[in-house]
């Protein structure tokens, strides 16, 4: 992958050092420059739910906790930057995450997040980060599936996931210079249609003046969903990372991403870099 400036977020929670490792090696790979935002407010708890539950005295302690972490991590990050020569900076902030995220994406290229979990009932919240971020942030956003080992490879193996719409075309864009350095490009359709066959063969051949030699890969519809038959396809590729349209609209000012792009986000087993 060769974003040249890296968004990452922080926050106290345990997906936090997996992303600083994956974007850390990714600015190692390809000489960019990563902002590291670390925002204390806790990641669990959006202005949405501040009156329901959460006591003063809750957000005190955890936002104390996040700042005492930032502190350690902030000496970690800048020492391995500096004996890396990566170039960095590195900001602690306070507030409302897809606010500051979305403040801070004009100067970045792509925004690296965690898969949210969906274990309590504080999770149907957290969700809104990915969703949120990929709507409005106008940046490629790469989301990383919980777990993940850092140290794996992202971008040597991409499928991208191809509709005939604005957002796929837009995905394509954001990672032309990715799709260009992969060892393997795969352009996945599902259960084409004969309306959707030019628009297959004018992004291949897009892709080609380019120099990115890409593999077209058709799947009909199964009984899976959608979502599921990207994964699948993926994995059978031996894929590290889909690239795909995040597929959304607004209702009464609230962020809605649709249903496949949904499923990427809850259920992906590997990378998955969000375009809207």
């Amino acid at each position: 992958m060769s974003h040249k400036s890296i968004l990452v977020h922080l926050a106290n929670d345990d997906e936090h050092q997996t992303r600083l490792d994956v974007a850390l090696r990714l600015a190692k790979q390809n000489n960019a420059h990563i902002s590291a935002l670390f925002i204390t407010t806790p990641v669990g708890m959006p202005v949405e739910v501040y009156g329901r539950g959460a006591s003063v005295q809750y957000l005190l302690d955890a936002t104390k906790s996040a700042e005492n972490r930032a502190d350690e991590l902030e000496k970690e990050f800048k020492d391995i930057c500096h004996r890396e020569n990566i170039s960095h900076n590195w900001i602690v902030e306070e507030g409302d995450h897809i606010s500051l995220l979305a403040d801070h994406a004009h100067a970045a290229d792509i925004i690296i997040v965690s898969q949210p979990t969906f274990e309590h009932f504080e999770d149907r919240f957290r969700t809104r980060l990915v969703e949120e971020v990929t709507l409005l942030s106008g940046l490629p956003c790469l989301m990383i599936p919980r777990g993940f080992d850092a140290s794996k490879d992202i971008g040597k193996r991409m499928m991208v996931a191809w509709k005939g719409t604005r957002e796929a075309l837009r995905a394509v864009r954001d990672n032309l210079d990715s799709l260009r350095k992969a060892e393997k490009v795969f352009l996945l359709t599902i259960q084409p249609e004969t309306e959707d066959a030019l628009s297959l063969s004018e992004v291949r051949n897009y892709l080609k003046r380019h120099e990115i030699e890409a593999e077209t890969v058709k799947i009909a519809q199964t009984e899976n969903s959608i979502g599921q038959t990207i994964q699948d396809a993926a994995t059978a590729q031996s894929c590290d990372v889909i690239v795909c349209g995040a597929y959304g609209h607004s209702r009464l000012r609230e962020m809605l991403l649709g249903g496949v792009t949904k499923h990427l986000v809850k259920e992906a087993t590997i990378p998955v870099i969000m375009s809207h």
